[in-house]
């Protein structure tokens, strides 16, 4: 009796688990259009320019990527509009990158990003990145150039310039906790087209939802030490020759015959440690201390590497330079509002009341003043003679 009893349950499990799997909705690849990238253009006053790249799993095809452009007023229209040029169903499980043109990033994205946060099948690892001129470009970029389809390209240019520590990570997830945290801004690549491909411009600086500023990539390297611990990364300094002219050699056939008027060095960082402190809470006051342990790749002129001294002299030159170029930096912050670098958040963690809003620490920030000093030790010198 025991064991019939049991192996009636066994029949209603079975029979449960058939029914259960017939509800669910089965969906086959050839039967979807997987969205690898997405790019939006403001088209006129109240209108939307959207561009998607589609790839389709049809083997008999010679080409599998589609790119389709279409009108309308919300992201969600836009779909709609798409999924009618179409044999497939259209999906974001597979999207890479979203591109928004500058034009509209002046304006506000938020309620584009809102979208991306509200649909369940996009990812919190999407890359946002910011088009120059218009996203409808990049876009329509010559796909027989890329080896690969373009989202799939978009994502390993940048994943590989993060890896590198070139940037910092411009993900979905990066970009909302940036955009709600009242103590720092989010920033994006900007993209361009540059010859035979798409490449990294700069970065895009946000005051809340709206671009106000950029950097270019001879920049990034000290937005880069100021936000993060940083253990790669070449940069290249610019000094006046005369600086260096104690140190530097004598050819053998005579004097130096000079390329540049200048003299420029390029390091490269092993590692860096930043720290950002709070010396005055009235009218904030905040020190920066940056510690580099770098190697000296190359320069433009023959240098006497030869004694202590003069290694410890170049240390100072780098020291002096870098201090200079990021309070230029955080002087640039301040006039466009921005603090990406987070100082609201260090400010924030050393008052005792209620947490600013965003508009609270602006007022402060404006009148904030800064100090910056940069120990970097040359550990390594190579061979540049």
């Amino acid at each position: 009796m025991q064991r019939r009893h049991k192996w009636k349950w066994i029949m209603v499990n079975i029979v449960c688990v058939m029914f259960l799997s017939s509800c669910v909705e089965t969906k086959q690849l050839e039967k979807l259009g997987l969205i690898t990238a997405q790019g939006y253009d403001l088209e006129k006053e109240n209108k939307l320019k959207g561009t998607v790249v589609v790839h389709k799993f049809d083997p008999v095809a010679k080409n599998l990527t589609k790119i389709i452009t279409v009108d309308a007023n919300t992201s969600k229209a836009l779909r709609q509009k798409q999924n009618l040029e179409i044999d497939q169903k259209l999906v974001l499980g597979q999207l890479r990158c979203v591109i928004y043109s500058k034009e509209l990033a002046e304006k506000g994205i938020s309620q584009l990003v809102d979208a991306l946060n509200r649909d369940p099948t996009v990812g919190n690892m999407v890359y946002l990145t910011i088009a120059e001129e218009d996203a409808y470009s990049i876009m329509n970029f010559n796909q027989k150039k890329l080896k690969v389809n373009l989202g799939t390209y978009l994502y390993n240019l940048i994943k590989q310039n993060v890896e590198s520590e070139q940037l910092t990570s411009p993900t979905l997830h990066e970009f909302n906790h940036n955009f709600q945290d009242h103590g720092r801004d989010p920033v994006l690549p900007i993209l361009k087209i540059k010859g035979g491909g798409v490449v990294i411009k700069g970065i895009a600086l946000f005051k809340d939802d709206r671009i106000v500023g950029e950097l270019k990539n001879e920049q990034l390297f000290y937005a880069k030490v100021l936000s993060d611990k940083y253990k790669s990364g070449t940069q290249e300094l610019g000094f006046t020759r005369s600086r260096f002219e104690k140190i530097i050699k004598e050819k053998d056939e005579g004097k130096n015959k000079k390329v540049y008027n200048k003299l420029f060095i390029s390091i490269d960082n092993i590692r860096s440690k930043s720290t950002i402190k709070l010396m005055d809470k009235k009218t904030p006051h905040f020190r920066i201390d940056v510690k580099l342990d770098s190697r000296l790749l190359e320069a433009t002129e023959p240098l006497d590497l030869s004694t202590t001294g003069n290694i410890k002299f170049i240390e100072k030159e780098i020291n002096r330079e870098m201090e200079k170029q990021i309070m230029d930096l955080l002087q640039y912050f301040q006039k466009k509002q921005v603090d990406p670098a987070g100082f609201g958040n260090e400010y924030m963690a050393h008052i005792r009341k209620q947490p600013l809003s965003k508009q609270e620490w602006r007022e402060l920030y404006k009148d904030a003043t800064f100090e910056v000093h940069v120990d970097n030790t040359v550990v390594k010198t190579g061979v540049i003679d």
